[in-house]
């Protein structure tokens, strides 16, 4: 039985205390304006607008500066579309003691780079970072002192340890940096040697250390330096080409860089040295510092240009591998990458900034290469190959190992199985999967290869599966693993792979196709023709259009090689 609501001396005209009418909560302006600039900064991040979220996320952090939280999504939005000014002001609208590490560096580069020594030195002092920001921090805090006259007090502070052998290492060309500029060549030559030996191959410091080997007489140590980094099949290797080139040339050495240069160099080298071990979004936000410290600074716009580009961020990478001049020996590296960003919207542009970067460098080895591969990509294979031909020649008279030369066979196997010349294409592709038994690309394109002509289909499939391994997201590997099962007889393992497939690359016509295909063949033909029309709408190609038309209107003739198939065959015979 339900209670009755009536209790001892209550009315039984009084509303139950839940019906009671309550002032709405009303959010203040101020409020109300930071909760629609925080969405309008979400959405923007959802569309991908990078400019409108910086814009958003900015106005709710001026409505609301005490909020660390919204300091930190506005900052990293403005970084994110360059706007380093914008990153400045808003570090300084941050009360002083609640500055994260990074608004703290972001003051203390802006005052180092005005001649505000003492004011970097005291934003400095005292803060608690990350230790790779606290080496940082203490490379500026010394050149801050060198540039107060304190040269000793500033090499001793970097040369301070750490207490992490990776930082102190790191930390070796800065510091010799440092002496170069306290006139101390000798101290600076044996620091630099000691990076070399340890490994350390940041290329705007290897290259100020060639030209201090010209300073001091030492012509042929700075060329045995550069030879084997220049000419050598990595793009990172074209940075040293100029610099050899012009050291050939009888170039004077160019040690004699004004204050701020000496800063940007020093510290790149400390960036890059800490980059492997460090998370990328961290060496970017030094690299941002250090681009915002030195805007004219080419190898720091082309370290920069590059980090980005690797990880992704190709239209903020843009803009600052089109500030490296043609002047600076980075120029190759930065304008090949900058192609590839091209390519994804362009291909024609992008192949005409390979002819141009070629004709103009043809002795560059990455200039080369960039426009065989972008040939290759643009599917001139005659063309193509050729010029993957002349770099073998190039590379091999050089004696380059092996593991150099594999991505230029690979290069030219493709061009070659794509023109026909298929025993040719097959020995080039063996030559580099013999170099990179590991390269999920190289044993993709192989196993696939021969899966599709129904050649070696035990080993297409080991190949594939250790391809699909190596690289378990990828949905093109998965799709040849399933095509060479499905040449192997093994229908169902085959619908399953390629099922997986279709998840993972959805807008492939050729996945598509070929789980089409599959369906076809284990008897569920309805959902073969879905598959085939789906790949319709995909942008095949010319060829693989016609073929898809010919299967939605005949389906697939029995494949008498196939036992299920030969069983239809023969009953079709018969009948």
């Amino acid at each position: 039985m339900a209670q009755s609501p009536k209790k001892a001396g209550a009315s039984t005209t009084a509303k139950p205390a839940a019906l009671k009418p309550v002032a709405p909560v009303l959010l203040q302006r101020s409020e109300s304006d930071v909760f629609a600039a925080t969405l309008a900064g979400r959405y923007a991040q959802g569309i991908n607008n990078p400019t409108l979220a910086a814009q958003a996320w900015s106005g709710a952090f001026f409505r609301r500066t005490s909020d660390l939280e919204l300091y930190h999504r506005a900052s990293a939005a403005n970084l994110e579309i360059g706007n380093l000014e914008m990153v400045a002001r808003m570090a300084k609208m941050v009360a002083p003691g609640q500055r994260p590490p990074k608004a703290v560096l972001t003051l203390a580069i802006e005052a180092l780079g005005q001649g505000r020594y003492q004011d970097t030195i005291r934003l400095l002092d005292g803060q608690k970072f990350s230790p790779s920001l606290s080496q940082f921090a203490s490379h500026l805090r010394a050149y801050a002192l060198f540039g107060q006259g304190q040269s000793q007090k500033a090499i001793e502070l970097a040369a301070q340890p750490t207490g992490m052998a990776e930082l102190d290492e790191a930390a070796l060309m800065s510091r010799a940096i440092l002496l170069v500029r306290a006139k101390r060549l000798q101290e600076a030559v044996a620091l630099f040697e000691r990076a070399r030996t340890l490994g350390q191959e940041s290329p705007a410091g290897l290259r100020f250390y060639s030209q201090l080997l010209l300073t001091t007489g030492e012509k042929d140590k700075a060329e045995a330096l550069l030879a084997p980094l220049a000419g050598r099949s990595s793009v990172k290797a074209s940075s040293f080409d100029a610099a050899l080139a012009n050291l050939r040339a009888g170039e004077p050495a160019h040690v004699a860089l004004n204050a701020q240069d000496f800063v940007a160099i020093g510290m790149l080298t400390l960036v890059e040295a800490m980059a492997d071990s460090r998370p990328p979004t961290e060496t970017s936000d030094l690299l941002f510092l250090l681009a915002y410290f030195n805007p004219r600074s080419y190898e720091v716009a082309a370290a920069l240009g590059q980090h980005l580009a690797t990880h992704g961020y190709d239209e903020l990478a843009e803009p600052y591998l089109q500030r490296v001049s043609a002047d600076s020996p980075d120029y190759v590296a930065a304008r090949t990458e900058l192609a590839w960003l091209i390519y994804a919207r362009d291909p024609n542009r992008a192949l005409n900034e390979a002819r141009s970067l070629a004709t103009n460098y043809p002795k560059s080895f990455a200039a080369m290469t960039l426009l065989a591969d972008m040939l290759a990509a643009n599917r001139l294979d005659s063309e193509a190959e050729a010029t993957y031909h002349q770099l073998i020649q190039w590379a091999e008279q050089a004696k380059w190992s092996p593991v150099e030369i594999w991505p230029l066979y690979f290069g030219r196997g493709g061009a070659r199985e794509r023109l026909g010349r298929w025993p040719e294409a097959l020995a080039d592709l063996r030559l580099a999967k013999a170099a990179a038994p590991n390269q999920p690309n190289v044993l993709n394109y192989l196993g696939y290869a021969l899966a599709d002509r129904g050649e070696n289909l035990d080993e297409a499939v080991i190949m594939l599966r250790n391809a699909m391994r190596l690289r378990p997201g990828s949905g093109a590997i998965l799709d040849s693993y399933g095509w060479a099962l499905f040449k192997s007889g093994r229908l169902e393992e085959a619908a399953t792979i390629l099922e997986r497939a279709a998840g993972l690359a959805p807008n492939l016509a050729e996945v598509a196709d070929h789980l089409g295909d599959v369906y076809w063949h284990t008897g569920r033909p309805e959902e073969a023709r879905l598959e085939w029309q789906r790949a319709l709408s995909l942008n095949p190609t010319e060829e693989q259009t016609k073929a898809l038309e010919t299967k939605l209107a005949n389906g697939l003739p029995p494949d008498p090689n196939r036992a299920a198939d030969a069983a239809i065959l023969a009953q079709t015979k018969s009948n």
